[in-house]
């Protein structure tokens, strides 16, 4: 069996825990919500996302070609960035907390329109210590673990499908949170991250998005309840979200940052293609297998599709 037809397979066996895992949530009911909420978040980050995929890779994948445990993270990204990539990639984290923020706005409303429901569970942020501990489930754990899943193992796989990997890597990743209101942003961040890797060849660029991205979804959770020397914050979210000059801020300040994303990718990419580890012209590796003939690809798409079509419909028949 071939590398990638492989890691398609341990990808697709990390989507069915997840999905089975999160479908028998139901047995933990008895627990608090912040006891359950925290055992769901370890066992899919630290076991699904991590133990899994690099146990997996190892057998399936190091041991067929008789590799040692040091190919793993070579195969996965671990890669230094070089100090212009790691500023660009600070740029761009700031600047798609501001695009995907106004995307997932724009998104909820489309579905909002539709006659969709979303009844969400925010967290009561009643210390700081719970403001850390959120940062950890929220942040620090899902930017290792599933940047490990959703970029280094398939990165790993199908970087053979040259700059495709980005979209592979952003699909599978949105259809991975099985839920149509995370699906639209997620896809956004996904490209963005996935590219990210593909061209600097790291999968940190990546982990530092995601933690900054979900980082800032915490802090800005905390401060909407908790105000105080703050509270100047949720008076300037409230003006660009509901004042017609905030809204028109708010648009500009979207359109401004995906213009600098867009600016760095190209940054990097010129780096990559002067490496000779991306070339020029946007062509796909000739000879390799068309994703709709991928067996593992087709099934892991289908079962987020359905997945995901499912907790939509849930949401239009509240």
């Amino acid at each position: 069996m071939t590398r990638r037809l492989s890691v398609g397979y341990i990808y697709f066996s990390v989507v069915i825990a997840t999905l089975i895992l999160r479908a028998s949530s139901a047995i933990y009911s008895s627990f608090s919500d912040v006891g359950a909420d925290v055992y769901f978040t370890c066992v899919v980050q630290l076991l699904i996302f991590g133990v899994m995929p690099l146990f997996l890779y190892w057998v399936t994948v190091v041991r067929n070609e008789s590799g040692s445990l040091a190919q793993i993270p070579r195969d996965f990204g671990a890669r230094r960035l070089s100090g212009r990539n790691s500023l660009r990639t600070a740029l761009l984290a700031v600047c798609m907390i501001v695009v995907a923020s106004g995307f997932s706005y724009m998104w909820q409303i489309l579905l909002q329109m539709m006659g969709f429901v979303h009844v969400s569970s925010p967290t009561d942020y009643s210390g700081v210590d719970v403001l850390f501990r959120e940062l950890v489930l929220v942040a620090v754990l899902p930017a290792v673990f599933e940047e490990i899943s959703h970029r280094g193992l398939l990165y790993a796989g199908y970087r053979e499908c040259g700059w495709k990997f980005a979209l592979i890597s952003a699909l599978l990743f949105s259809l991975m949170h099985q839920n149509i209101v995370q699906t639209g942003y997620t896809f956004l961040d996904g490209v963005v991250m996935a590219l990210a890797m593909y061209y600097t060849g790291s999968i940190f660029p990546g982990m530092f998005m995601h933690f900054l991205n979900n980082a800032w979804s915490v802090i800005s959770g905390y401060i909407a309840q908790n105000g105080g020397a703050f509270e100047f914050v949720n008076v300037v979210d409230n003006w660009l979200r509901t004042d017609p000059v905030g809204m028109g801020v708010s648009v500009v300040m979207v359109v401004l940052c995906a213009g600098l994303a867009m600016l760095m990718l190209v940054r990097m990419r010129k780096d990559a293609v002067r490496e000779g580890r991306v070339k020029e012209a946007f062509s796909s590796p000739a000879g390799k297998l068309p994703l709709a003939l991928d067996p593992p690809f087709v099934a892991t798409v289908a079962v987020g599709v359905i997945a995901t079509l499912f907790s939509f419909a849930w949401g239009m028949m509240r």
